[in-house]
């Protein structure tokens, strides 16, 4: 039987051309960092076994006090595995590209509807990841061949993540989930051709999405 998350109205109707969302590398770097509620140069010089003048002089754009959850930072000095592991820490051993995936997802999915239904969308990949059946890890959950509509048509790659679905992204990773377990989540109405989804037994509702075990 087909797990296929159901079509939404306005994303039946988005293109299906891929723009691929590139973000140069630079090598001085070792990683980047999402910054996460509470984190400050301090405590992450502390994790990542670095200066906080080094990390101050990494990221000249970014104030000491301007801060915030989802601002990604460049981590100086020391080996990707390094500044991966403490993002990773962070955000319940998901790592920082995964993460990204995620938010990506949930912008893709749900558009400019609340942090909550970005959240429930992420949750549904947790789920998803824990109950082994919809693959080993983040993005071979995400990039399944049919289980999420935007990357199914496309779409997926034609979005960015958001301040807020980075932030709901590393909530749902942390184990934050609204979705009481869900496993999937649709819009019903007449774009859904899945009849099957509405057999699933309904967990709860969030802004007019369905989520599903």
């Amino acid at each position: 039987m087909p797990r296929r998350v159901a079509v939404r109205p306005w994303l039946a109707a988005a293109t299906c051309a891929i723009g691929i969302i590139a973000g140069a590398t630079t090598p001085v770097w070792a990683a980047p960092y999402t910054v996460t509620q509470g984190d400050t140069y301090w405590s992450l010089a502390q994790r990542v076994d670095v200066g906080v003048g080094q990390l101050e002089g990494a990221n000249p754009q970014h104030p000491a006090l301007n801060l915030y959850p989802g601002l990604v930072l460049n981590i100086p000095d020391g080996s990707p595995a390094t500044a991966g592991a403490a993002q990773a820490a962070a955000n319940g051993g998901v790592s920082p590209a995964d993460i990204r995936l995620m938010a990506q997802l949930a912008v893709a999915e749900e558009g400019n509807r609340s942090y909550t239904d970005m959240l429930g969308v992420d949750a549904v990949v947790m789920n998803r990841l824990h109950s082994g059946g919809f693959g080993s890890t983040v993005r071979s959950v995400i990039f399944a061949d049919g289980e999420f509509t935007s990357v199914a048509n496309g779409y997926f790659w034609n979005v960015a993540p958001t301040a807020t679905s980075l932030r709901a992204a590393q909530a749902a990773a942390s184990g934050v989930d609204p979705t009481g377990g869900a496993l999937y989540f649709f819009d019903p109405g007449p774009a859904v051709s899945n009849g099957w989804i509405y057999t699933r037994p309904v967990t709860t509702a969030i802004d007019g999405t369905i989520y599903a075990r």
